[in-house]
């Protein structure tokens, strides 16, 4: 085998893995359909609309995010995305210890 081949093989498997991780990643923070989600800003203009974007969306306010000016929320996820997207936030699954159980 030679080196070249060797190099694109293993550029090739590594390509795999991190997609696969990847996707590991998406899936265990995707947001559910209902209930409690983290709601993250992606820019200033996002962080001064978090709380305007959840409630066109549905939901109701719960408390502060574990990430610096973040938000739990509950709601629909479905309802929720619309208005997220215009505003530049990202919802994600909120974690169990950031929704005061």
């Amino acid at each position: 085998m030679s080196v070249a081949s060797f190099s694109s093989r293993f550029a090739f498997l590594s390509m795999q893995i991190m997609l696969v991780l990847g996707g590991l990643a998406l899936l265990a923070l995707w947001p559910p359909a209902s209930g409690r989600m983290l709601l993250v800003p992606l820019t200033a203009t996002a962080q001064q609309s978090l709380v305007v974007a959840a409630v066109e969306g549905g939901a109701r306010l719960i408390a502060r995010g574990p990430v610096r000016r973040s938000m739990i929320v509950s709601g629909q996820r479905g309802q929720l995305m619309a208005s997220l997207a215009r505003h530049g936030i990202v919802a994600m699954v909120a974690p169990s210890g950031g929704c005061g159980s």
